[in-house]
């Protein structure tokens, strides 16, 4: 038997159900399907993708989020071998210089793409730090190692454990005393959706070097590569339903057994029941474990630990079409704007401007470039009572900078759209409109984050919102993760068995520390 659902059959029974269409979903019911799994993927959206999306206006095709994917066009590395294995077509252009920087005093830094060339230009802007900058990257280079090993291959190790409770700030100040190149070196934290003093330099390092084996841009657009991975399930034989929700994750004597969903469009709403003995989500962390487990299964302390959890910033983005602008000068604009030296400027006047029409002309028409800002909003949901005003106050204090870094640039503007916290919230349903799931501090990564596995047999969670973190590496590394676990259901099930437990034994030091403060001990 099967449900017609939007005119098509769906199996009432499937091997594996992965809810939501991020990367990591997507990824996850790839390696499934691959190895031999019928399964189904959910989306509530009428894209796949998540923040990795694509939207069409006017001829130009805009990324929705995301912008810049380390690694996946080198196959040499972990994740671009993912990709290769999976034989995902996806066309990467390599982007070099990798960022720019715009701080207030000094020329423009643009990070070159080269490792060796990107030290030699540090040491030639600060030749008063040059040995300083040598021990400070032999650090980095260990944490590199040492980082991989302890959150993307789960290998506890003292070098990791040492370094593990600095942030990217006291790094900084143990071995530089120039504000300006400790500001270079930092310049693109606000990617990790929080503060420099607040991200993790472990996690920071591990991922900074990646950046060096290769940052790319998919040609197409964001869309294309989530639509590839979407097209490879489906001709391994899975089955991809849009619009279409989870509503509750079916669970019999403690064990996944399904989902009930419900249909979103135009239509009347209709709900179905698809059965299944594995269930990934790939969801918000608080909407899986609040909406779809229920704390009847999962109890009431994970309510109270994610409740004290610290997401990332929401990101505001503006998207802009432009005609007959001048490529050089967008070109000089592209990067980082700082407007001053000090941390908190991250969240108050810090801005990137991402041109993709260098790299990929055909997103916009003829003669057209593309202009996206992003920008870190530190807001909450609850707080904002008046969205429309909200974005106009946004839009009008980055067009004010805008006009003095792109004189005239009104005269070329074809249409402009943003996009706020609510709107992340809205398209993506993550949870305060987080740019990444749980901030990456160093109080939340490790044990201290959600692991893949939950109180529910055969539940796996996947994405940003579990370990190992956020960000697109560290995304596929968790469905890479937990479709080994399924797959082979030997050691790496007893791996994420340990996972579990040692998350469970950090959030009750957590809670015994916190009751300690309370109570004045």
């Amino acid at each position: 038997m099967a449900h017609v659902i939007f005119g098509r059959e769906y199996p009432e029974q499937v091997d594996a159900i992965v809810i939501g269409s991020g990367i990591g979903g997507l990824v996850c019911a790839d390696l499934l399907a691959q190895g031999g799994m019928k399964v189904l993927l959910l989306e509530r959206h009428f894209v796949l993708g998540g923040f990795c999306s694509t939207f069409r206006r006017k001829g130009f095709i805009f990324d929705a989020a995301t912008h810049f994917y380390p690694l996946l066009g080198n196959p040499t590395t972990l994740t671009g071998k993912v990709l290769r294995d999976l034989e995902i077509p996806t066309e990467w252009i390599k982007m070099d210089p990798v960022d720019r920087f715009h701080l207030p005093g000094l020329p423009t830094f643009a990070v070159p793409a080269d490792f060796g060339k990107y030290l030699d230009k540090l040491k030639a802007w600060f030749p008063e730090e040059a040995a300083a900058i040598d021990r400070y990257f032999a650090e980095v280079r260990q944490a590199y190692l040492y980082g991989l090993l302890y959150y993307f291959k789960g290998v506890d190790n003292e070098q990791a454990r040492r370094l593990e409770g600095y942030t990217i700030t006291e790094k900084l100040d143990e071995h530089f005393r120039d504000a300006r190149l400790k500001a270079i070196l930092m310049a693109d934290a606000p990617h990790w959706g929080s503060l420099a003093n607040r991200t993790s330099y472990l996690f920071d390092a591990m991922l900074r070097l990646s950046y060096f084996l290769g940052n790319y841009y998919p040609r197409g657009g964001s869309q294309k590569f989530a639509d590839d991975l979407g097209e490879a399930l489906k001709a391994r034989g899975g089955w991809i339903l849009k619009c279409a929700g989870a509503e509750q994750i079916l669970i019999e004597n403690g064990k996944a057994q399904g989902v009930r969903i419900r249909t979103r469009s135009k239509r009347p709403s209709e709900e179905y029941i698809i059965r299944a003995p594995v269930v990934i989500s790939n969801a918000d962390s608080m909407h899986t474990y609040r909406d779809l487990v229920g704390e009847e299964h999962c109890g009431r302390w994970m309510m109270d630990y994610l409740e004290s959890l610290q997401p990332t910033y929401p990101c505001f983005l503006m998207h802009m079409g432009l005609r007959g602008a001048d490529p050089a000068a967008l070109e000089a604009a592209d990067g980082y704007h700082w407007s001053s030296y000090d941390l908190g400027d991250a969240i108050r006047n810090v801005f990137k401007i991402f041109v993709p029409t260098r790299y990929d002309p055909s997103l916009a028409p003829p003669g057209c470039q593309i202009v996206i800002i992003q920008k870190l909003t530190p807001v909450r949901l609850e707080e904002i009572t008046d969205w429309p005003a909200h974005k106009a106050a946004v839009e009008a204090r980055i067009m004010e900078r805008l006009r003095k870094l792109l004189p005239g640039i009104d005269n070329h503007i074809v249409l402009r759209l943003s996009a706020s916290a609510w709107t992340s919230f809205y398209y993506t349903n993550n949870w305060q409109g987080a740019m990444l799931g749980w901030e990456m501090s160093p109080s939340q990564l490790g044990s201290a984050r959600l692991p893949n596995s939950t109180p529910v047999e055969n539940l796996y969670l996947v994405g940003h919102w579990t370990q190992p973190g956020g960000g697109i590496t560290p995304v596929i590394v968790s469905a890479q993760r937990v479709a080994r676990t399924i797959l082979t259901g030997r050691s790496t099930g007893a791996d994420l068995a340990s996972q579990y437990f040692s998350f469970r034994s950090a959030v009750w030091a957590r809670e015994e520390k916190s009751s300690a403060v309370r109570d004045g001990i």
